[in-house]
C-alpha cells in the first residue's frame, strides 16, 4: 500500500454540483481557510452542503455570520453566472475579459450612490476614494482591498447592464 497515492474518489460528481475549486469565488481569507480546514475543496461539496442542512455553515468552526453571508452571496452568485453562461467560465478564460475603466460619466458620481456594503464602503473613504475618479489617482493614502474594488465595478456594471 503506498500512503502517497489518492484512493478513489467516492463522491459522485453531479451537474448540479461543479466539481470548481472555492478559489474562483474569490472571497475573503477567512472564508476561504474556515472552509478547508472544514475539508470543502469544491463549490460543489459546499452546494451539496447546503441542500443536506442550511445550517451546515454555521457548525463549520471560526465561521461568523458575515462569512457565511459572504459564502451564500458567492455561492449564488456562482449558481446565477453557471445558469447564465451554460456552464462554468474558467480563470483563463476570464483572464481574457478586457478590464475597461468605466465611462465618464460614472467619474464623478459618488461611491455612497452604488449602494454598496458598509465594509466596501468603509474600505474606500479610508482610501480616501468618494468617486470613483478617485481610483486611478495614484497619490492615495492606501490601496482599497481588491475586494471593496470589485464591488463597486460589479454595481458600476449592474447598473449598465439595467439601463
Amino acid at each position: 500500500m503506498n500512503i502517497w497515492k489518492k484512493g478513489p474518489q467516492t463522491k459522485t460528481k453531479s451537474s448540479e454540483t461543479p466539481d470548481i475549486e472555492i478559489s474562483e469565488l474569490n472571497l475573503s481569507v477567512r472564508s476561504f481557510h474556515a472552509l478547508k480546514r472544514a475539508g470543502y475543496d469544491t463549490v460543489g461539496q459546499i452546494i451539496e452542503l447546503l441542500k443536506e442542512d442550511e445550517n451546515g455553515l454555521r457548525r463549520i468552526r471560526n465561521l461568523g455570520s458575515r462569512s457565511e453571508a459572504e459564502i451564500l452571496e458567492c455561492i449564488e452568485r456562482f449558481r446565477e453566472d453557471y445558469a447564465q453562461n451554460g456552464g462554468y467560465t474558467s480563470a483563463e478564460e476570464a483572464k481574457k475579459k478586457v478590464i475597461i475603466k468605466p465611462a465618464k460619466f460614472w467619474f464623478d458620481t459618488k461611491v455612497e450612490s452604488f449602494h454598496l456594503s458598509d465594509r466596501t464602503l468603509a474600505s474606500l473613504k479610508q482610501s480616501g476614494i468618494h468617486q470613483v475618479k478617485d481610483l486611478y489617482k495614484t497619490d492615495s493614502k492606501q490601496e482599497p482591498g481588491w475586494f471593496a474594488v470589485r464591488e463597486l465595478f460589479d454595481k458600476i456594471l449592474r447598473e449598465l447592464n439595467c439601463t
